[in-house]
């Protein structure tokens, strides 16, 4: 991966906030640094593709001296009205430090003049990155309810569920009345 026009270096917070109302939700993670803060907006989906990558990412580099996992605490630190960089991700990638034992983010603004280079790269420990995958998991949950069969929001109104057929009556018990 190339390296990063801006290294934000270790994050003291790290968070996904979803503002609006659901259905209609936009998303950012928030990062706080001694160096700086940044406000990256994505979709909801890419938000959810991040957290489980770090998840997959923490699962797979498990290491016999780890100490004992800490509590999970709630993020550190204010974020600012006007974050040293605010824009919208073309890119997202993560990245491990195995020495460090430390994953890293790196985004690329979508202005960018080379799409190919990160414009900012953080750094977080293995509990924020727990942290952030149990905390983005609990904001994209706050908002419509899906189906469980096509995973599809449901709205409120009749919902058509194609894998139902119109055949389940146990399939259409699954789903809440509006």
């Amino acid at each position: 991966m190339a390296d990063a026009q801006h290294d934000l270096g270790p994050t003291r917070s790290l968070e996904t906030e979803a503002l609006g109302a659901p259905g209609q939700r936009t998303f950012r993670i928030r990062i706080v640094t001694e160096s700086g803060s940044a406000s990256l907006w994505l979709e909801k989906e890419q938000v959810q593709a991040l957290a489980a990558a770090v998840e997959r990412v923490l699962a797979q580099r498990r290491h016999d001296d780890d100490p004992p996992r800490k509590p999970l605490a709630p993020p550190l630190g204010v974020f600012p009205l006007n974050p040293t960089f605010d824009f919208h991700v073309a890119r997202l990638a993560l990245g491990y430090e195995e020495k460090a034992r430390r994953l890293a983010i790196y985004a690329t603004d979508a202005e960018a003049p080379d799409p190919e280079q990160p414009t900012l790269r953080a750094s977080f420990s293995r509990d924020q990155g727990r942290l952030f995958a149990v905390q983005t998991g609990a904001t994209v949950a706050a908002g419509r309810p899906m189906c469980p069969l096509c995973d599809t929001p449901l709205e409120g109104d009749p919902h058509f569920c194609p894998p139902s057929n119109g055949h389940s009556e146990d399939a259409l018990a699954w789903i809440p009345e509006p």
